[in-house]
């Protein structure tokens, strides 16, 4: 079975490039028969791109059912499936098709792995991968200023993941070791908050540092200057005893 265009682009959730500017782990763009796609460095930041597409649709556009999301998402007018489209949504979320669906993190989980679903044909983004968006997100949420809730998981323990990767966020850094498992949510937040005191504390140290330095420095040329006299001191005084 051949692999879809979207998937080998890292793009699970079929995001079109935007208007203005790049999402993030974006590196640039595939076309396709369909028309033009972004293509991610990794399908975390593909995933990651579609939770914060639907957070625009709500936040912005108050789009919060199966048929206004996707009505904006893959409109008919462009050829889509609307209606087949929604309605798989609305059974994979469990509300109905004009029913609103709740800003929770299991809805919304739901809700991006049955878009990947309906866009892919496939369950190739594990659940693992959405976690780990849903993290990235949360780290983000806050760092905002507003709630992250919605996209935190109870702290359990992820499937391991077979690669190595770090996630850049600003403040903080989610890490997968090889063979590892994903750090839990909780932890990548206490991340961004222990990555943005430490670079605080640090610029607030390295003054005292330098001034500290500087100190030592000038006490080691002092030193070494009252050696270098008691050396010449005593050599003269030797001298002098000699000639008596």
């Amino acid at each position: 079975m051949t692999t879809p265009a979207i998937l080998r682009a890292n793009n699970p959730c079929a995001l079109r490039p935007l208007s203005r500017g790049r999402w993030k782990g974006q590196r640039g763009t595939i076309r396709t028969p369909g028309g033009l796609y972004c293509a991610f460095s990794d399908p975390v930041w593909g995933v990651r791109a579609g939770l914060r597409n639907l957070d625009t649709y709500r936040r912005r556009h108050r789009l919060e059912t199966p048929a206004q999301i996707i009505a904006r998402w893959a409109p008919a007018a462009d050829r889509n499936p609307e209606t087949a489209y929604a309605r798989f949504i609305a059974r994979r979320v469990g509300v109905g098709v004009h029913g609103l669906i709740p800003h929770d993190y299991e809805h919304t989980r739901r809700l991006a792995a049955a878009i990947i679903r309906f866009e892919t044909g496939s369950d190739a983004i594990g659940p693992e991968t959405i976690a780990q968006a849903m993290a990235l997100m949360a780290v983000e949420e806050e760092q905002a200023g507003r709630d992250p809730a919605p996209y935190l998981a109870d702290p359990a323990p992820l499937k391991p993941l077979v690669r190595s990767k770090e996630i850049a966020l600003g403040g903080g850094a989610a890490t997968v070791g090889i063979g590892g498992t994903l750090t839990t949510t909780p932890d990548i937040l206490a991340t961004a908050r222990e990555a943005a005191t430490t670079a605080r504390d640090t610029a607030t140290e390295l003054p005292a540092l330098a001034t500290l330095a500087d100190h030592a420095c000038i006490a080691s040329f002092v030193m070494l200057a009252l050696f270098g006299l008691a050396i010449v001191v005593n050599r003269l005084a030797a001298r002098f005893r000699a000639r008596r």
